[in-house]
């Protein structure tokens, strides 16, 4: 650990891991404080890749207006520091708290902000494990999974001049689509959607059918990623 380092409590909501804040030293591009993988604790890295560089430089070549970008699922804040580079404006949402802590001594950007919700077709809780990116909502079919993520529709927030929306949510697609009616098909952004077609082909073919009912086509895709534009 670094000199220049603190260990706080632990955070409780989504399991309990020691958190690191940073007292010191500015970023360089690529370095982040990590959780994931072998790094079942916040971990600083001088170099921890490139954040998925092809897959959101080929959707920003898509881009025409550079107002607000939407960053869901931010996680760590890997795709927000060059997102904040470009917009004016980057929102994020990150419902997992251990998450937060690291993107919070990753991003120092002052246009940025960060919501802890989940976002979903409705609101309500959600479970989601220490290291966890997707949202458990539900017991079986049927029965609500009562949690400590607090889920909302994108809708709610009322958001103008969206420009650009990444989505990377494993598995949670349709549910967020279904809370962000308004939202897209009143700012007609950019979309920026993971979809996994051989790990959840029935997720993937739902959130491109409501894409295309509401006026999206399909621009091509990256590794796991899709871009869509409205017609």
């Amino acid at each position: 650990m670094d000199a220049n380092s603190t260990v706080d409590n632990p955070v409780q909501n989504a399991g309990t891991v020691p958190i690191v804040h940073v007292k010191s030293a500015m970023p360089g591009p690529n370095s982040f404080w990590v959780l994931y993988g072998q790094h079942t604790k916040p971990t600083y890295l001088e170099d921890a890749g490139d954040g998925q560089q092809a897959q959101r430089d080929n959707g920003l070549k898509m881009v025409r207006s550079w107002r607000t970008a939407l960053d869901i699922g931010s996680n760590i804040g890997q795709w927000t520091r060059p997102l904040a580079k470009r917009f004016a404006k980057v929102i994020c949402f990150e419902p997992n708290p251990n998450f937060r802590e690291c993107f919070n001594m990753n991003i120092r950007e002052s246009n940025v902000e960060l919501y802890p919700y989940g976002l979903s077709s409705h609101e309500h809780t959600a479970t989601q494990g220490t290291n966890a990116t997707h949202l458990n909502d539900s017991v079986g079919d049927t029965e609500p999974q009562v949690g400590d993520i607090e889920c909302k529709t994108l809708d709610s927030f009322n958001f103008k001049e969206v420009d650009y929306v990444k989505i990377d949510v494993d598995g949670f697609e349709v549910p967020l689509l279904k809370g962000a009616a308004w939202t897209l098909q009143k700012n007609s952004p950019v979309i920026n959607i993971e979809m996994k077609k051989t790990k959840r082909p029935q997720i993937v073919a739902e959130a491109q059918y409501i894409l295309k009912r509401w006026g999206y086509k399909f621009v091509y895709r990256t590794r796991s990623d899709e871009i869509w534009l409205k017609k």
